[in-house]
């Protein structure tokens, strides 16, 4: 062969080579590489969560199952299981799971790198089912509760040789035994566990792909009878026989070529390849090719065959997960009205962890009986059901109760133990109680957490600390009535009180079955009435609204139903409370009276001579919401006195009631009353108050109750006594006078036939009346003290006679609300019967005496009669000065009475002097902050002010107000009296504002508490008309002064003179003088008949007159000489127009 032979078929090959080489191109140009950004996989590698039951980060529960889908050779997620947008395993078969199973499943696919044809990694079936059990290991089974959660794999063809392939890894492999344990089942969709005649093609077409790098051995590892297939299949029969199988097998062939009509088609993988027999094996045939075991895109039957197969098995499993012990017996009233804060805190609080705490999840709801602490636990339960596994109730109200809850839950824990005939001594050393703790004490951390209500655990004394269960796993309620539990276990806590207004209405709203959005106005009005009448406690509205219902059942509406309610409960509370009708209808089986039952009778066990249960029922008997402890420390210093005075003799007192009166030391000994007190509190039956007078408060229906217990013992009588040895304490007690307004809130009633109960004689009777209507006086509740007085007054003198000396001060207090009213010829009169008939029996010089003549000389000075006040008062003072001396508080109130008159008659010199002077020894012997010192600065104010020394006065009497807006009340008359007189400084200040403020808020709490006509609040409407006066506010001024006496409608008395004088006043600044001049006539000559002539007032309103009318007089004559200009100079007029007339006519 020549060269150029050679070369030809040099060139020849060369032309067949590139020809041949742009043919493979041609051919293998189509196929993808996973190295390209194009060919690789939309999913990643690993394991990819399919489903959305749960957020992808939340933690997984124990005990569930998680389904792993492995695809097969050449392929990846994206397109094994349906179109690349969208698959079943994603989009149709969560649908198909049921609800109630979803919050227990997990779905994934597991995606590797099974790509053979180009660029194929060199892997082998080993590599792959490694990868498979590195990835469950690490990714879906890191903690102790994923650990416990079964395993289901769906592997299509090759996917389910790597699935045989991991379990029998994980069988031998420590570091994976854990995922072969909890690997419950597999389904092998056309997985060719004999290998597949089709591989050789496969291998062939490999072979033709090398250049590209391909795998070749991936595909001769699953020829037909390939040996390594036949090693693996044996080893997974005999270490699977308990795990359910079920084989899927392709019944149509998968076409592989067609040209025209003619097809080339082959069965992939055979069924006697796809299928096999075995204990928990079962083989299903589907209408479809290769591919189409692991694609549908629909719900057809080969979708369902494949469904209903994966529901049999994962049901089981979860249900089995899901099946829960409950053991509570105890069940959410029908009624029951969520208090949504409160079951927040509940929650809240279990989830604090206690770090280190045998308990790890713990709280206690402690509450009063009959708020709803068992029926909000109650309510955690059915909320959280599911979350817990076991769930026990202990009903530990009593050892009986308590052993024989352990003994139901130990029973249905399947628990064995002993029952002995004689129960032990303590109850943690019963055989159920002990079986019951240890089994939840050696829950492990792979088990569920379970829960246990320990509910009525009220009384400690029963071990209740000691049968608390412990574990790692475990949470506790509590509920008791006992609030020391919260404190000394350990636990967190949760208080439950009263309702609310809206909880309440909406409980009763629930028994007349209607919503709140639908109930008309009457309806939620009269049920928040009934429930205010309740004092919105659980219990007691629940069985109002089981009473309701029946009257509805009767025929009554809602409306009708609620308000028959409260006119039965007003007229017959006590059988309302104490029916035990509907009781059998709630869950507790309580009503209002047995609710406290239990409790009560526990204390009185266990505070032995202390006896808190009684000191309960005597702090029942107090009439004020609030119980100082004060009451009890003044109360010792005069009871034994007080007694004496009422019942003529030493009563003993029981022993409990006398230790809490007792003194040592010289000061009040409080032992036995805290620890009453703290006992009861504990329970929740007393309120601990804070402030300046700190004391106890209790409920309504527990006061109810309390004054039912030991009815035998004379409580009206006890209270009584503390209460007249209180007042009588504080008025001699320096320290204690800011504690008045406290004191009368307990004050009795003296209704018909209180002090015919408490056997007094009418001595005792003027003694109650007298010292309860001066706590009243003090106050400023005159009406009230009078209405005593009267009552006191009238009997004395009916059963005593008039010369009594019971009589008499009872007629001298009489005369002296009289004063206080402004009725000053009523008090006159009655005080000089009483400094008559004092004058009479004891002497003008007797220290009874005085204070009466004192008295008449006071309603003297308010009348303006100055000159008689001056007298008697100046005798008054000689006398004391002369029986008791200078510095005697009795002289110097006195000096101070007689300083005021100097000062009503303008000696303000003299009246400072002696203020001044009295003041200094009042500070000494009173200090700076008593009443009566205080009283005395008010007077020097008032010098200061007519001495236009204004600044002194202001300092003074900001003092005062100070001290009276620490110390009394905002009505008391003496804190409104310094307030006025502040206001009337700021007004010569021209403080027109702050004036104007302190008179408004003054008048307006008058106006409140003694009515528009009151004497008083006219004297405070004057002054606020002045303040109007001052900045030319006429109509403002007029407006009040004229509805201020129209509603007095008395006009003998000084302040009407005022109002008239005002009135006149400003009508003269609007100009209608006429009006102005006859009203302050009338003034005048109404103050002659009230007033001395010399009085001041009556002075300057004569001086005001005069100078009226000499003004009208002078503008009368101004008008006359005008007048007669005018008539001058119309008469020239006249003249001038006659001449030009004349002139007119002459031509």
């Amino acid at each position: 062969m020549n060269q150029s032979t050679v070369q030809y078929l040099l060139c020849i090959l060369i032309v067949v080579a590139v020809t041949l080489a742009f043919i493979y191109d041609q051919l293998t140009k189509r196929i993808p590489s996973r190295l390209r950004e194009a060919g690789k996989p939309k999913s990643g590698f690993g394991l990819i969560r399919a489903d959305k039951f749960s957020a992808h980060d939340e933690p997984a529960c124990a005990h569930g199952i998680d389904i792993i889908f492995v695809h097969g050779l050449g392929s990846n997620p994206d397109t094994t299981w349906g179109p690349r947008e969208s698959n079943w395993v994603n989009d149709i078969l969560p649908q198909d799971i049921p609800v109630e199973l979803q919050k227990d499943v997990r779905i994934f696919f597991y995606n590797y790198d099974s790509y053979w044809k180009r660029d194929a990694i060199q892997a082998c079936l080993q590599s792959f089912a490694h990868g498979l059990l590195d990835n469950v290991a690490l990714v879906i089974r890191k903690t102790e509760n994923e650990q416990t959660r079964r395993l289901l794999f769906v592997g299509h063809s090759y996917g389910g040789l790597v699935i045989k392939q991991a379990l029998v890894q994980a069988k031998s492999n420590p570091k994976f035994v854990n995922i072969f344990d909890h690997a419950k089942a597999a389904f092998f969709l056309g997985t060719p566990h004999q290998g597949s005649h089709f591989s050789k093609w496969g291998s062939f077409a490999a072979r033709f792909l090398q250049l590209l790098n391909s795998n070749q051995a991936l595909l001769e590892e699953v020829n037909f009878h390939a040996l390594p297939l036949y090693y693996l299949h044996d080893q997974f029969v005999n270490i699977t026989g308990n795990m359910q199988v079920v084989n899927f097998f392709e019944e149509r062939h998968t076409p592989l070529i067609r040209v025209w009509f003619w097809q080339w088609s082959e069965i992939c993988v055979s069924r006697q390849s796809a299928t096999y027999s075995y204990d928990n094996v079962k083989s299903v045939g589907l209408s479809v090719d290769h591919s189409g075991l692991n694609k549908f895109t629909m719900k057809d039957e080969n979708y369902t065959l494949v469904v209903a197969n994966l529901l049999d098995i994962i049901k089981p499993i979860i249900l089995e997960r899901q099946h829960r012990l409950y053991s509570v017996p105890i069940l959410v009233a029908e009624s029951y009205v969520e208090r949504k804060s409160l079951s927040a805190s509940v929650e809240e609080k279990l989830e604090v962890l206690h770090q280190g705490a045998k308990i790890p999840y713990s709280v206690v709801i402690y509450g009063l009986g009959g708020t709803g602490k068992t029926q909000l636990a109650r309510k955690y339960v059915e909320d959280h059901i599911n979350e817990y596994n076991p769930i026990l109730w202990i009903d530990a109200r009593d050892e009986d109760s308590t052993r024989s809850s352990f003994e139901r839950c130990a029973g249905e824990l399947q628990l064995s133990w002993e029952q002995k005939v004689t129960s032990p001594s303590n109850l943690v050393d019963s055989e159920a109680v002990q079986a019951v703790l240890r089994y939840l004490r050696k829950r492990k951390r792979t088990d569920d957490r379970w829960l246990v209500v320990i509910d009525n655990a009220d009384d400690a004394t029963t071990g209740i600390k000691d049968i608390v269960p412990e574990g790692s796993q475990g949470s506790v309620i509590i509920t008791s009535q006992d609030s020391y539990l919260a404190k000394h276990m350990n636990h967190e806590s949760v208080e439950v009180d009263v309702m609310e207004d809206s909880e309440a209405k909406a409980l009763l709203l629930r028994h007349v079955s209607l919503e709140a959005n639908i109930a008309s106005k009457a309806v939620l009005h009269y049920c928040g009435e009934v429930a205010m009448e309740l004092g919105y406690l659980a219990l007691a509205i629940d069985l109002a609204g089981a009473y309701i219902t029946e009257d509805i059942a009767d025929g009554k509406d809602a409306e009708s139903a609620l308000q028959y309610y409260l006119k039965y409960h007003k007229r017959h509370r006590d059988d309302l409370l104490k029916n035990e009708e509907f009781r059998g209808l709630l869950q507790s089986k309580k009503t209002v009276w047995t609710v406290w039952d239990t409790t009560l009778e526990r204390i009185r066990d266990i505070s032995g001579d202390n006896h808190a249960d009684l000191l309960l029922a005597f702090l029942a008997h107090f009439r004020g919401t609030v119980v100082q402890d004060e009451l009890f420390r003044i109360g010792s210093l005069e009871l034994s006195i007080v007694n004496q005075t009422l019942y003529g003799q030493s009563i003993e007192l029981p022993s409990w009631l006398g230790r809490i009166f007792t003194r040592k030391d010289g000061e009040w000994d409080d032992f036995d009353y805290q620890n009453g007190r703290r006992r009861l509190e504990r329970y929740g039956l007393l309120h601990r108050t804070k402030g300046r007078w700190p004391g106890v408060s209790m409920h309504g229906l527990v006061q109810w109750r309390a004054k039912q217990w030991a009815k035998e013992h004379p409580w009206e009588r006890w209270c009584l006594t503390t209460v007249l040895a209180v007042c009588d304490q504080v008025s001699q007690d320096v320290a204690n006078l800011e504690f008045h307004r406290e004191i009368v809130t307990h004050l009795p009633t003296l209704e018909e036939g209180y002090l015919d109960r408490l056997y007094l004689g009418i001595p005792s009777r003027c003694y109650v009346w007298n010292t309860i209507a001066d706590m009243y006086f003090d106050e400023g509740r005159w009406n009230e003290a009078e209405k005593i007085h009267v009552e006191a007054v009238e009997t004395c003198r009916n059963e005593l006679g008039v010369n009594h000396l019971a009589t008499i001060s009872s007629m001298n207090n009489l005369g002296l609300i009289y004063r206080k009213q402004g009725r000053w010829k009523e008090a006159e009169e009655l005080l000089r019967e009483v400094v008559e008939a004092r004058n009479n029996k004891v002497g003008i010089n007797h220290t009874g005496t005085l204070p009466s003549m004192s008295n008449l000389a006071a309603v003297f000075r308010e009348q303006g009669r100055l000159e008689e006040a001056e007298k008697l008062f100046m005798e008054v003072a000689e006398v004391y000065k002369r029986m008791l001396g200078f510095d005697h508080l009795s002289t110097l109130e006195s000096l101070s009475d007689l300083a005021s008159v100097y000062i009503d008659q303008d000696r303000l010199e003299e009246a400072e002097e002696l203020l001044v002077t009295v003041t200094e020894a009042q500070k000494r012997r009173l200090g700076v902050d008593h009443p009566i010192t205080l009283g005395n600065m008010n007077t020097l104010s008032s010098a200061y002010l007519k001495l236009r020394r204004l600044e002194e006065a202001e300092k003074l009497l900001v003092q005062i107000a100070e001290t009276h807006k620490r110390m009394l009340a905002i009505d008391h008359p003496k804190r409104l009296d310094s307030m006025n007189n502040l206001g009337v400084v700021y007004l010569k200040q021209h403080r027109f504002e702050e004036a104007e403020e302190l008179f408004v808020q003054v008048t307006e709490v008058r106006k409140k508490k003694l009515g528009i006509d009151h004497y008083e609040t006219l004297r405070s409407t004057n002054n606020l008309s002045c303040a109007y006066l001052d900045q030319g506010r006429w109509e403002e001024a007029e407006k009040l002064l004229v509805t201020a006496m129209k509603a007095r409608n008395s006009l003998d008395d000084p302040e009407t003179l005022k109002s008239m004088f005002n009135i006149a006043f400003t009508w003269k600044m609007q100009g209608r003088h006429v009006e102005a001049l006859r009203m302050l006539r009338g003034c005048i000559h109404l103050s002659h008949r009230v007033l001395s002539i010399s009085h001041p007032d009556v002075l300057y309103r004569q001086e005001t007159l005069a100078e009226w009318e000499e003004e009208e007089q002078d503008k009368e004559e101004k008008e006359d000489e005008k007048e007669e200009k005018e008539d001058k100079t119309e008469e020239g007029d006249v003249e001038k127009e006659e001449e030009e007339g004349e002139d007119e006519e002459q031509p």
